[in-house]
């Protein structure tokens, strides 16, 4: 195709609504307005007519996202929440917890990693596991190892394993498909150096599943006192964002001063 088709094409598309940020509930709506115009098209004009109609109708939604204006705000807003949600864990390649796997508390409590707070009714970290801890993150990050060790955790060739960015999140990629993703750099490299001291602090770690093991890992980031990035303090609220498909309230967890992504989980979780 020429640059000038080329430049005509992308006048009309439209980033925020199609490839990662299509919302697949629209796409499907959608889709089944153009076969229904279609169909309208061919009865009252041609078959060619019709087929016409189609072809363009289907052009205008994978360049715009959508063919009828306004779908993404009125899908959101129509859309029970419950299916909403659905299309977020199928784009998010999100699983089904396992009866059998064990609760992050539990697991962080065995390892030595949590402990009674002395001055509240509540978890704290244990002293002996957070200095370990930091200490790894700081290694890590000096010498640059987070594609080794992640290979390491999850037991992949490094040659294989590539990191990708989308705005702040971090995507690994293994063989060109998806491993991982983590809210930020900051939260791989806790997850990493808190890896390698529960390898050591908890006899039973590799018997986990890797659901199960993202599942403690994240669950442990909401302890920090300091972020893994710049070592600014650790600030905690609550926002409203928007996926692809719906508007949500979360629970976030970021660094002050550098404003990296530690954790994010929907307010209800």
């Amino acid at each position: 195709m020429s640059t000038k088709s080329n430049g005509f094409v992308e006048r009309f598309r439209q980033p925020e609504y199609t490839g990662e940020n299509r919302c697949t509930p629209c796409t499907i709506v959608n889709v089944v307005i153009a076969v229904v115009a279609s169909g309208v098209a061919s009865y009252l004009l041609t078959p060619v007519g019709g087929a016409v109609v189609f072809a363009l109708s289907l052009a205008s939604i994978y360049l715009r996202g959508y063919l009828v204006p306004g779908t993404p705000t009125l899908t959101k807003r129509y859309f029970p929440d419950w299916v909403l949600a659905r299309f977020d864990k199928l784009e998010d390649e999100s699983v089904e917890i396992s009866e059998d796997e064990r609760e992050p508390e539990e697991v962080l409590a065995d390892a030595g990693a949590v402990e009674p707070c002395e001055e509240m009714d509540d978890l704290c970290l244990s002293e002996s596991f957070r200095q370990t801890w930091y200490d790894n993150m700081e290694s890590i990050k000096s010498d640059g190892t987070e594609k080794s060790d992640l290979s390491h955790v999850l037991d992949v060739e490094e040659e294989k394993l590539t990191f990708d960015e989308h705005d702040e999140a971090l995507v690994a990629q293994y063989d060109g498909g998806h491993l991982g993703q983590w809210e930020s750099r900051a939260a791989l490299v806790a997850d990493l150096a808190a890896a390698k001291v529960l390898e050591t602090r908890y006899p039973d770690w590799d018997a986990l599943s890797v659901t199960n093991q993202s599942r403690v890992l994240s669950g442990l980031r909401i302890f920090l006192d300091a972020c893994p990035d710049c070592g600014g303090d650790i600030a905690m609220e609550q926002e409203t964002v928007e996926s692809c498909c719906r508007t949500m309230d979360v629970v976030a967890v970021s660094c002050s001063e550098c404003d990296s992504r530690i954790l994010e989980v929907e307010h209800d979780q």
